[in-house]
């Protein structure tokens, strides 16, 4: 199974040009648990997913928020369970929100891996109220089609680890970071396999994160750890145009993802602002495990390095969701176990 953590690798740093912002970031909620997926409900109310420490304390968090100030923080869903692994803590990752305030919150792993009976792999619905339903097995399906696609990746598969998640009407897509793989979940549960995304020199894509652009198309980004830490920013973002996929049908599944833009560090978090461009939240952003970051790309030049922008110069360790308000405000998510924390961006 992948892990977000790598040892013992010979590391060379190639940086690539970027316009770096001098404004601090400021923390709105600190204290979380493996902080993760993020995301805006109706009513500006912000969500946090927490993967917990290990003992079953996985949580969802509802933040309300007024003019940009904290009015009052309360857990919308408890008790999901939450796997220590390696230095890192495995449970609720994806989070989006849609419609009336439901939201759907991704599991990561699978059952058919781990050997647990649990919602490990599951997309779960959460209502209003904080009543979860899970909707689909993502974790255990993709496990199976890995295992019956090995020849894609011989040295990795069989594997599954869904992690990102984005719902709008009538479809709910998810990011198999274990499989590679962008999914669609139908409201009736039935799941389809849309894209593939193909190998890095030296490991897999690892995509961690979907949002639809204006556009229409979806922009799914990667993690490319390893080659990442051995080569410098070598993340990608890929865009996936819905017109163009056909559902289960291989060859249009190794071959609908494009990549849209390149050279970025480890990308952990994504999502489109009001203004039209797209916003990255990084992992790190140095080869020794250190950094993190939120960077701007005008969505009509993604590639042009001298327009991106560094909202965090770097400074905001262990990134993962991100999210931007109806009024371009950027929040994001930072840190591990106790050390978490949403935080606000003061540039736009």
């Amino acid at each position: 199974m992948k892990r977000f953590t790598l040892l013992g690798i010979a590391l060379v740093l190639i940086t690539g040009a970027i316009v770096t912002a001098d404004v601090p970031f400021t923390v709105v909620v600190p204290n979380l648990d493996s902080p993760r997926g993020l995301t805006f409900g109706p009513g500006g109310r912000l969500y946090v997913a927490q993967a917990g420490t290990g003992n079953a304390d996985g949580r969802i968090t509802e933040i309300r928020l007024k003019k940009g100030q904290v009015t009052g923080v309360s857990d919308v869903v408890t008790g999901l369970i939450s796997v220590g692994d390696e230095g890192e803590t495995i449970g609720v990752s994806g989070l989006s929100a849609h419609g009336n305030g439901t939201l759907f919150a991704q599991m990561s792993l699978s059952n058919a891996a781990t050997g647990f009976t649990s919602d490990l792999g599951h997309l779960l619905q959460v209502n209003p109220s904080g009543h979860t339903k899970a909707v689909a097995n993502v974790g255990d399906f993709m496990y199976q089609w890995t295992t019956d696609h090995e020849s894609l990746f011989p040295k990795d598969f069989p594997d599954s680890n869904p992690y990102g998640v984005l719902a709008l009407p009538g479809a709910t897509y998810v990011t198999d970071a274990g499989a590679n793989t962008l999914n669609v979940v139908e409201p009736n549960g039935r799941q389809h396999v849309l894209a593939y995304f193909p190998n890095n020199i030296t490991a897999d894509a690892t995509p961690t994160c979907v949002a639809q652009g204006p556009d229409g198309a979806l922009y799914v980004g990667t993690l490319s750890l390893v080659d990442s830490l051995v080569f410098g920013p070598s993340a990608v973002v890929y865009r996936v145009d819905l017109s163009q996929v056909a559902p289960d049908d291989l060859p249009t599944i190794l071959i609908v993802a494009t990549p849209w833009a390149r050279g970025l560090w480890p990308i952990n978090g994504c999502a489109f602002g009001p203004d039209g461009n797209f916003y990255v939240s990084n992992l790190l952003t140095h080869p020794n495990f250190t950094g993190g970051d939120v960077v701007k790309i005008p969505f009509n030049d993604p590639n042009n390095l001298a327009k991106r922008k560094s909202l965090t110069g770097g400074t905001m360790g262990n990134g993962g969701g991100v999210a931007v308000d109806t009024d371009g405000t950027i929040y994001a998510v930072s840190g591990t176990i106790g050390k978490g924390a949403v935080v606000r961006l003061t540039s736009k």
